[in-house]
């Protein structure tokens, strides 16, 4: 390697070839020891070449980027500071074998480029990584002659690291993003003149296209009539800088035509250089059917409270009605017209008695007496009463493999025959009901509000006219909206009856018009004999009973019911009345062969707590509950509290004879 100073003259040569090229003077020869005019000038030649090879080496030294010169040969000429301690002291050197390590010029050099052209180029290479350099930009451009001639070349070199991983880092930044609103479990769109340029998967998704397909279709093919008003008016305020952020539910239309329900959230921003709205949006149908009935519930439970009182009510009222026509009709002959007259009374006191029992299904508490039974059995019995007095034509699809259940076989009954009433009576003309059933599994992600297990789905699907979504929404509520009937006691009394059943009903609108309602019911664990409904009765025994009751019509038609039957009766309007005469009987040696205990005694000790001290007084006690509350858990529990029967009010005679016969026959 040359010493410095040597490379100082090396360099003085080729700065004085340059300026030679630049149209200094060139020097005349002179002869040895002669010092002529024209050595002399020569010497100021040179002097005034070292001072503006100074000026020159001043200049460049100050420039903060690095900076070399190279002739035409690529033989570096000059290099400032900055450049010097970037790449080391290469002056004399030829610029690929200081740079590169080779032997000829490199593919890409820039110098190379601009000396065959004489124009301006920049690439990127790699940097001196041991100098902490990883890239640098190169830039090279021509020095010419006062001919126009190229007689150097100039390289700028800057250090670019930092901007490559600047460029890195949102190279990976922008990849993420795309990657996480790809992958993203919520629509994502931008919204450009009236079309959607671009949506992610999921947005395509819910809607039912691909993602090119849906990026051609116009607002108004992709919302709902009536919610297309707001969504405009949304867009118009934020594209006008009214509104920087929309919140909305919208109503939107799938490519199959089904109508779902979605909550947007969207601001303005750019596209391509042009305003546009950029949105997120879910698919909340599932959730709003849900919520929608949570709410049903909630209104049901807080009317049930109500209904309860009334029915209880109005049980007493009719238990004495009833008892009074039985009672009359034995004072009347068969053919006479009074006879008929009571007869078709006592019918319809038995129809309010049905009436007081859809009441009784809202009442908070009310536990079905249930048993195991096969859905498509109950549905296939009850079909002839629904069709009754119309024209119907129906269409079952009831498998034999249907799960059991395990229900109130009644209540549960009167669901299923409220649905098909309100099937038949769907259609003005008539029509077909379509009846169908199945197992159905559900998981932890069923959107249905119930407990993940096994389930009996029963269909049943009318002809009728089409609901609106907020008539589907109400259509369970015993209540009226304006003159349009939105519920009924029967649609509502079989929702109720369900869900104590641990299920659901479910309403939707028919693919083919009409209504479809979907019956869920838990599916039982196993199969169990069912008991027999049968009673063995036998001839009555005459003696003593104990009616404890705190309505007085109630106790007295009881007491003439009883006394027909054979019996004798001692009366009591609550608990502790009724003890003191069971005592004093016992104690007179005049016992009862039975007692009969009204549930529930507004003022004073009912018959729950009765009992206790009854058998603890007398173990061998029979005791019969009572109570126009048929859903009660003691009553449908009675062996438990230890009842030995129960008369769900109102009740006929033949039914208080059997009750009576059966448990005076048996022993305790």
């Amino acid at each position: 390697m040359s010493s410095p100073k040597k490379k100082q003259h090396k360099l003085t040569e080729d700065l004085l070839k340059l300026g030679q090229h630049l149209g200094a003077p060139e020097p005349t020869p002179s002869i040895p020891g002669v010092l002529n005019n024209t050595d002399k000038d020569l010497q100021d030649a040179l002097r005034r070449a070292e001072e503006e090879s100074k000026t020159i080496k001043a200049i460049v030294d100050s420039i903060g980027d690095p900076v070399s010169v190279q002739s035409t040969d690529f033989r570096i000429v000059l290099q400032n500071e900055v450049h010097r301690n970037l790449m080391g002291d290469c002056a004399g050197e030829f610029c690929y074998k200081a740079y590169a390590h080779r032997e000829s010029v490199c593919d890409d050099c820039p110098i190379a480029m601009t000396f065959k052209d004489g124009l301006i180029h920049t690439i990127e290479k790699k940097g001196p990584i041991e100098k902490g350099v990883q890239a640098v930009e190169i830039t090279a451009s021509s020095l010419k002659d006062s001919g126009g001639n190229v007689i150097a070349g100039i390289e700028v070199v800057r250090n670019i690291t930092l901007r490559k991983k600047t460029e890195e880092n949102l190279r990976r930044a922008e990849e993420q993003f795309r990657t996480l609103v790809e992958e993203a479990l919520v629509g994502i769109y931008i919204y450009q003149d009236g079309f959607f340029p671009y949506v992610n998967p999921k947005a395509a998704e819910i809607f039912g296209y691909t993602q090119e397909e849906i990026s051609s279709k116009p607002l108004d093919s992709l919302i709902a009539a009536d919610s297309l008003p707001s969504s405009i008016e949304n867009i118009r305020k934020l594209l006008g800088g009214e509104a920087e952020r929309a919140h909305n539910f919208v109503s939107a239309i799938r490519k199959d035509g089904t109508i779902i329900e979605i909550e947007t959230q969207s601001l303005r921003t750019e596209y391509k250089d042009k305003p546009a709205i950029m949105g997120t949006f879910i698919d909340i149908t599932e959730r709003k059917k849900t919520e929608t009935a949570a709410r049903t519930f909630q209104r049901l439970e807080s009317l049930s409270a109500f209904a309860s009182g009334i029915a209880l009510e109005y049980n007493n009222i009719l238990t004495a009605i009833i008892g009074n026509l039985a009672l009359a009709k034995m004072y009347a002959k068969p053919g006479y017209e009074v006879f008929d007259v009571l007869t078709e009374a006592e019918k319809a006191s038995i129809r309010a008695k049905d009436l007081t029992s859809q009441l009784l299904s809202f009442s908070e508490g009310g536990s079905p007496v249930k048993k195991i039974l096969y859905l498509q059995e109950l549905a296939k019995d009850l079909l002839t009463l629904a069709g009754d007095g119309k024209a119907m034509k129906v269409e079952t699809t009831l498998p034999d493999n249907l799960w059991p259940v395990e229900v109130d076989e009644s209540q549960v009954g009167q669901a299923i025959n409220s649905l098909l009433i309100n099937a038949r009576d769907a259609a003005p003309e008539g029509g077909t009901i379509r009846i169908s059933a199945d197992n159905v599994p559900l998981g932890p992600s069923s959107a249905l509000p119930l407990s993940q297990g096994r389930y009996v789905m029963l269909a049943i699907e009318d002809q009728g006219e089409s609901k609106s979504d907020k008539e589907l929404q109400t259509i369970f509520d015993p209540f009226l909206t304006g003159q349009k009937e939105v519920g009924s006691l029967g649609l509502a009394n079989a929702y109720t009856i369900v869900r104590k059943h641990n299920g659901i009903i479910t309403a939707d609108a028919s693919p083919g018009g009409g209504t479809i309602y979907r019956v869920y019911l838990p599916a039982a664990k196993e199969k169990s004999p069912v008991p027999s409904g049968s009673f063995v009765t036998s001839q009555s025994r005459r003696g003593r009973i104990l009616v404890m009751d705190d309505e007085e019509i109630v106790r007295i038609v009881v007491s003439r019911l009883l006394q027909q039957c054979g019996y004798e009766t001692e009366l009591a309007k609550e608990g502790v009345e009724m003890l003191r005469l069971y005592r004093e009987a016992k104690e007179a040696r005049k016992t009862f062969e039975a007692v009969i205990l009204d549930l529930i005694i507004q003022d004073g000790m009912g018959g729950q707590e009765a009992i206790k001290h009854l058998l603890a007084y007398d173990p061998h006690v029979k005791v019969i509950v009572s109570s126009g509350y048929s859903h009660n858990p003691i009553m449908t529990n009675y062996r438990e509290y230890g009842f030995v029967g129960f008369l769900p009010k109102p009740y006929k005679l033949d039914e208080l004879r059997r009750v009576m016969s059966e448990v005076t026959s048996s022993a305790r």
